[in-house]
């Protein structure tokens, strides 16, 4: 429902607040003239590392050549990545004089002669190329969640990786930076137009580049970051590399680290790497203009086509203050009064009262301007687009003067200021920051003065802002029912480039390879360290962890019953965070809340329904005394249950809209039959025939069940437990139990075709039921054998279908393992998934299962996959926040140590051999299920007859309307 009303939102991901404690963030500049951020922390065994550059789709508009840039970074230098860099070149330089020349040919005849010739040059080309062999030297040294982004400002390349590898991160992202080359991008062309078609499937990709075109026309920001069709089709390799040398400059970049390490001792290091990047040898390229928005006044009513029906939507959208305006504090108070997630805003009373169904508001952050709105949902099905705007324009005219409370202020502030250090808390959320502030010119002393600045802010200041910005000078935006149409791209035709070296390693990688590691086990979970532990109650349980950072506490109440045991459960968590209490309704209970600082979130997830009191320890008791009546004293509102009904039947009409959807429910039809998640819901007529005071009824029964509590915060584990014996009534009767849902076997191998006529791309995938794994041994073979195969870059799966033939942007497959403790003696199973064009479907549904069938062994890629999963065990370490709930859960299911110690130790004398063995024994000779979520007329249905007999899903097969 969210997505639907923030259509007018989408044209960029928000920008978080900065925050208020000092972070510990050392910044210098090497000799080069790099910029270099530091953050130490301790709290977790893991780094994360970034390069930013300030660079992005903003500095060369409409092109894409910022972000086919991103993509090339990944292919290697001129000693990463290749075998004999020498004998490449010619080559490489042949095929890039061949894209200028197809880029400025217009006849169709020629395109493709010059295409035949590339497609002939790139096999020659590709003899000498070692595929993803920076990615396999990342893994290789500590590294995962290998990743990178463009976005309008800058570009940023990122990874997590183990404190010990820092020297050789420090080499290879250097060496990355020095002489890149722009080999096998004959690929990486089809790659991005493969990553085009799946954003246009979102269901409002194509309505959010309509608005970001209108909205910001007349600045580069009015542009889609991957570039536009023509631009894609016509790319030019010479243009690319002058984007590079003229941008990736030491000047114009920024290195980013926020860990476990020791800051004194890293700058030579850092010198000894980045400190070789060359400087601009000539005058640097002149900063691209400041763009603003353009004046609002007089535009006319912006109608934006949504493909969903009956819904009625509408917004509003202003200027703001950009992050280094003196107002920009003052502005975020003041529409943080209007709208927050905690519905206690002026705005938000609309839709807790029942005038409108739905409200929300989104900031954006762009480097040169700052854009602010609330979209709205009337009330269904006669709500009125022109009094939902005019009842929102009330409350901002509220605001102008000054008819609000001190209380309100203060509790916005607060909130404010929690929310800020919530960010910057964690390695994760505090790198973030840091590439944030560096790329859009903000000094770090900057982000940690903002909390101040949020104290400082007056009612004066609020008036004035919301007159001052909220005026006339505004876009208005309205729905109406419809869609853009979707550019198609065709599949070239080219031969596929499958590089020879696949498995071989470079001079470079070789070198490094030899160069002296320390030897480090990753850092387990210790049950008895890393978080104290009472019984409260018979069938209840409290964890208590200390948070070393600042004076937030959460405390979640983790009700051992899901959705997996009772169905009603989603619909009862969504309800919770709609409703008060006997003495407040629900705007009034939030607003009680937030005057402490604190929010209350119900979830439900299969498993568990849990509830997270966030907020400042020093109101702690104040807090749970709210949750306490919450507990007790829940109230049903009518109003609210008929918006969660009407909710959940636009959810259900907008379902098959998305492919994405629709290849998940048929995987859960395959693996779960009728007990799939899809099937097994709770449908919209269900819901409206069952009542608000039900679902508070099965509120008041879930508290029966077995109950954890897990505390992180500054108060010792004896003053939380009183404080918590004072404020609830622990009195659990049922037992946790594990919900058993089996996966379902294969018979005999099936294509599971769901026909989607509409959908640019095609999603294929396959799943196979495997033998129940029942020791530590053998759920370490069958991790090694599903990290190889199918995740990461250097997987199997990712470089055949992408790399080796650019059939997929997305290629990736996980393994499916029941609770070892548990659920041991359960079968086991393996998914995969892969986006590709319609075009190109049947050829990968054909390869896909040819892949499981003839799996090719490359004994340097399994250790490179082992190595992998060691590395997540130690870079997945959880946070403070996380880790009492981490241990609750093990508990539960019976562990006395972290699991994770057991699936290392056992992959320790793994080897290619045993890899071989384990999927000729469980994978190879399996009965399959391939699915195809996509249009049915763009398949061969005879070639895929090969792979079993067809089967057809209907919608009522798959997902419970």
């Amino acid at each position: 429902m969210k997505q639907l009303c923030l259509f007018l939102f989408l044209l960029l991901p928000f920008t978080a607040v900065a925050g208020q404690r000092k972070q510990g963030v050392t910044t210098f500049t090497l000799a080069n003239g790099m910029s270099v951020w530091l953050s130490e922390d301790h709290t977790q065994p893991k780094v994360f590392g970034a390069v930013v550059v300030k660079a992005g789709a903003k500095d060369c508009p409409n092109s894409g050549i910022a972000h086919y840039l991103e993509h090339l970074l990944f292919k290697g230098t001129q000693k990463i990545g290749t075998i004999d860099y020498v004998r490449e070149k010619p080559w490489l330089d042949s095929i890039a004089a061949q894209y200028d020349r197809l880029a400025a040919t217009v006849n169709p005849s020629e395109r493709l002669a010059i295409q035949r010739h590339i497609n002939n040059l790139s096999l020659h080309a590709a003899d000498y190329a070692i595929p993803n062999e920076f990615s396999q030297l990342i893994s290789r040294f500590g590294g995962t969640e290998l990743n990178a982004y463009t976005s309008f400002d800058e570009t940023v390349f990122h990874n997590i990786f183990s404190p010990q590898y820092m020297r050789q991160w420090c080499e290879l992202n250097a060496e990355r930076l020095k002489d890149p080359v722009f080999r096998l991008f004959q690929g990486e062309l089809e790659t991005v137009y493969e990553e085009k078609n799946m954003y246009a499937d979102n269901l409002l990709a194509s309505t959010a580049e309509k608005a970001q075109q209108i909205a910001l026309a007349g600045t580069p920001y009015a542009y889609p970051i991957i570039g536009a069709t023509d631009s894609l089709k016509n790319p030019r390799l010479t243009e690319m590399m002058r984007f590079f040398r003229e941008r990736y400059i030491p000047e114009n970049m920024g290195l980013m680290l926020c860990g476990d390490f020791c800051t004194d001792s890293l700058r030579p290091l850092l010198e000894r790497t980045f400190g070789t990047l060359r400087a601009a040898s000539h005058r640097q390229p002149a900063p691209s203009p400041v763009a603003s928005l353009r004046d609002f006044t007089h535009m006319p009513l912006l109608r934006l086509k949504v493909p969903v029906p009956i819904v009625k939507i509408g917004g509003r959208a202003w200027k703001a203050p950009g992050e280094k305006n003196a107002d920009y504090s003052a502005f975020k108070v003041m529409t943080s009064m209007l709208v927050n997630d905690d519905r206690t805003g002026l705005i938000d009373s609309l839709m807790v009262s029942g005038r409108l169904l739905f409200a929300a508001g989104m900031g954006y952050d762009f480097k040169d301007f700052s854009a602010w709105g609330f979209g709205y949902v009337p009330r269904l099905p006669f709500g009125s687009r022109t009094k939902a705007d005019h009842l929102c324009l009330v409350q901002i005219d509220k605001l102008r003067r000054g008819d609000f409370t001190d209380d309100a202020l203060r509790a916005a502030k607060l909130t404010l200021k929690r929310n800020a250090e919530l960010c910057l808390e964690t390695i994760n959320g505090r790198s973030k920051a840091m590439i944030n502030a560096f790329s859009h010119g903000i000094d770090w002393q900057s982000v940690e003065a903002e909390g101040d600045n949020i104290d400082g802010v007056t009612r004066a200041d609020v008036m004035r802002v919301a007159g001052k910005y909220l005026g006339d000078d505004c876009l208005r935006i309205a729905k109406k029912f419809g869609s853009y149409p979707k550019e198609r791209l065709k599949q070239p035709g080219y031969k596929p480039v499958e590089p020879k070296n696949a498995g071989r390693q470079s001079t470079f990688a070789s070198r490094i390879a030899r160069e002296p590691v320390e030897k480090t086990l990753p850092r387990f979970i210790d049950f008895d360290k890393d978080a104290a532990h009472i019984p409260l109650a018979p069938l209840v349980n409290l964890y208590t962890t200390s948070n070393p950072r600042n004076d937030i506490f959460t405390l979640r109440i983790i009700y051992r019953r899901g959705v997996r045991d009772d169905r009603r459960l989603d619909a009862m968590a969504d309800y919770l965070n709609d409703i008060g209490t006997v003495r407040y309704d629900k705007h009034a209970f939030a607003g009680l809340l937030r005057g402490y600082g604190a929010t209350l979130e119900a979830e439900a997830s299969s498993e568990n329904v849990t509830l997270t009191l966030t907020g400042i320890d020093r109101y702690l008791g104040e807090a749970m005394g709210l949750l306490g009546e919450f507990l007790a004293h829940a109230k049903a509102d009518r109003r609210q249950f008929r918006a969660l009904v009407k909710s959940e039947k636009i959810g259900g009409r907008t379902f098959f809209k998305q492919n994405s959807n629709i290849a998940r429910a048929v995987m859960q039809k395959l693996m779960r039959g009728s007990s799939s998640d899809y099937l097994s819901r709770l449908s919209s007529r269900e819901l409206e025939r069952m009542s608000g005071d039900s679902l508070v009824s099965l509120f008041r029964q879930l508290q029966h069940w077995q109950t954890d509590l897990v505390y992180c915060g500054s108060r010792d584990t004896k003053e939380v437990e009183n404080i918590i014996k004072r404020n609830m009534v622990l009195h659990p009767v049922h037992p946790w139990k594990p919900a058993v849902r089996k996966l379902l076997p294969v018979d005999e191998n099936t294509v599971y075709l769901f026909d989607n006529p509409s959908a640019r791309q095609t999603i294929v995938g396959s799943y196979e039921c495997v033998a129940p794994m029942s020791t530590p041994a053998n759920r370490a073979q069958f991790l090694l054998w599903g990290n190889y195969f199918g995740s990461g870059m250097q997987s199997v799966l990712f470089q055949e279908v992408r790399e080796f033939r650019s059939l997929a942007y997305s290629a990736h497959g996980s393994v499916l393992l029941p609770d070892l403790l548990t659920r041991g003696g359960e079968p086991c199973g393996y998914v995969s998934l892969i986006g590709t064009q319609a075009d190109k479907a049947t050829t990968t549904a054909l390869l896909l299962d040819s892949l499981l069938m003839y799996m090719p062994l490359r004994p340097m890629a399994v250790e490179t996959a082992r190595l992998a999963i060691v590395n997540s065990v130690n870079n997945n370490f959880p946070s403070y926040r996380q880790i009492g709930s981490t241990i609750a859960s093990y508990r539960l299911h019976g562990y006395v140590r972290d699991p994770d110690a057991d699936i290392v130790g056992a992959l320790d004398t793994l080897n290619a051999r045993d890899l071989q063995q384990f999927y000729d024994r469980h994978v190879r000779t399996t009965p399959r299920a391939i699915i195809i979520v996509g249009n049915k007329k763009k398949l061969d249905m005879r070639r895929l007859g090969r792979l079993g007999k067809v089967v057809e899903l209907k919608r009522k097969d798959i997902y419970h309307e």
